[in-house]
Parts: C-alpha cells; structure tokens; sequence
C-alpha cells in the first residue's frame, strides 16, 4: 500500500464523521445553537489561521506545555532512576508515586492558585506533575526490565557506577523511558488548556473558554481544532524523533508504524 492510500485509508474516518456532523445540523436533527454546522467551524478556523487571533495564544499554551513538559520528564528520568537503583529511595518514593499517579492533577489547580496565583507558575507546575509520575513508572520498569547479565559484565570489565548508568541502563531502558514522555506529552497539554480556563489570562486553553461564554460557539470549535491538530502534530514529531533515537532497537520500527 503507497504512502498515499494509507493517509487516505486514516483520514476516511475523519472525514465521514465530519459529514455526519454537517447532515446532522443542517437537516435539524441537532440544535446549531450548540453546535455549528462543520462549514460554519471550518470558515472560523480558517478566520482565526489568516488574520493570526490565535497564534500568539497558541505560542503560550506550547510553551507551557513543554516547559513543564522537559522539566518534568527530566525530573522523572532521574528520580525513576534513583528509585529503581536504590532500595532506600524506592520505599521513601514509591508509596508517593503511588499515592499521586492516580490523582487528577487538576483537582490541585485551586491550591496552587492560592499558593502561586494566576499566571505561569501555576500552569507550569501543574503540567509538571502530570508529565513527571508517567515518566518516573517507566523510567523505573524499564530499569528494572534490563537484563542483569549486562550488569553483571560491565562490572565484570571493572566499570564504575556511573558509567553503568549511563551506558548501560539508560540505553537498556530508553524504549520504555520514551515511551513515558510520550503519554506525558498528552498530559501536558490535558492539564495545559484545564489550568489555562481557569488560572490564566492567555493562552488557547483561555480563548476557547472565553469563546465559549460569549456563545461564540463556531469559533470554540474551531480553537478546539486548532488544539487537536497542534497536539497530533506534536504526537507524530515525537514518534518521528523516538524513531531515530532507537533505530538499533526492535522497537524502533513498531514506533514509526504507529
């Protein structure tokens, strides 16, 4: 199948279900007051893309996003690390972990807004904690996961530690490392736009919600689109550069398929 046809065969559920959304609220059977027919959506994103209303908040949501996102998969990576080479601190952090992975990290927006106020701070920490527990589990997994003989033999050859560490363990383990910062790549704009309609005066989290208040529901959809196609854009550049950092591993070619 030609590179072509497969973009095709992936877009023709996409674009049947925009179809049945146009059939279904221009025949009646949906109310357009709450929600425009696709056309309506499209011309409003189109209005937003030409005349440049929504870059500027799409450069912030962004760089809140990956500013929590680095530091808290950077901050993951290395805790996950510590826990899984240390005893000690996996029985002092794992029950944290464990405490606060399930916890929605939007239930403590109203906390840090009070600690931090309105403004990035509060939406960077936010992200930072959803990207950083994702992180902090498969960095450990993957730890653990490696075979101890590859351990064994660079002790064996008289390695150091740290050089265990890092050529060992963190190549060993990098499949399962990426792959966390991938699902926290999905958090971290999750928790992005969920701070930003609350705890922020910017950003397209802000827009939508303010576009959703003044009934300017077309133009909701149409930031929400905006954030659906950045978000995906950023999903693929991820498999694209986690492709090309395991191309010696089995791995590498299920990630560029997926």
């Amino acid at each position: 199948m030609t590179a072509a046809a497969l973009h095709l065969r992936r877009a023709l559920p996409l674009l049947a279900l925009l179809g049945l959304w146009e059939v279904a609220v221009v025949s009646g059977a949906v109310n357009p007051a709450f929600l425009p027919p696709a056309h309506q959506v499209a011309a409003a994103f189109w209005q937003l893309v030409v005349e440049g209303d929504i870059w500027g908040d799409l450069l912030i949501s962004a760089y809140r996003a990956l500013g929590g996102l680095v530091l808290g998969a950077a901050a993951g990576v290395a805790l996950g690390l510590l826990m899984a080479t240390s005893r000690r601190a996996n029985g002092f952090f794992g029950p944290l972990v464990a405490a606060t992975y399930s916890l929605p990290k939007a239930a403590l927006v109203p906390l840090f807004i009070l600690w931090f106020g309105i403004g990035d701070a509060t939406n960077m920490l936010t992200v930072f904690l959803s990207s950083l527990l994702p992180v902090v589990v498969n960095t450990y997994h993957g730890v653990k996961a490696v075979p101890h003989t590859l351990v064994w033999s660079a002790r064996a050859f008289g390695a150091p530690f740290h050089r265990i560490l890092i050529h060992v363990l963190l190549p060993a383990s990098a499949p399962q490392i990426l792959t966390g910062v991938r699902i926290a790549l999905g958090f971290s704009w999750v928790l992005t736009l969920s701070a930003e309609m609350i705890a922020a005066k910017s950003g397209i989290g802000k827009l939508v919600f303010q576009y959703g208040e003044n009934g300017s529901y077309a133009f909701m959809f149409a930031g929400i689109l905006a954030i659906v196609i950045l978000a995906y854009a950023m999903d693929r550049l991820m498999v694209f550069i986690t492709g090309r950092l395991l191309q010696w591993h089995d791995s590498s070619q299920a990630r560029e398929d997926a």
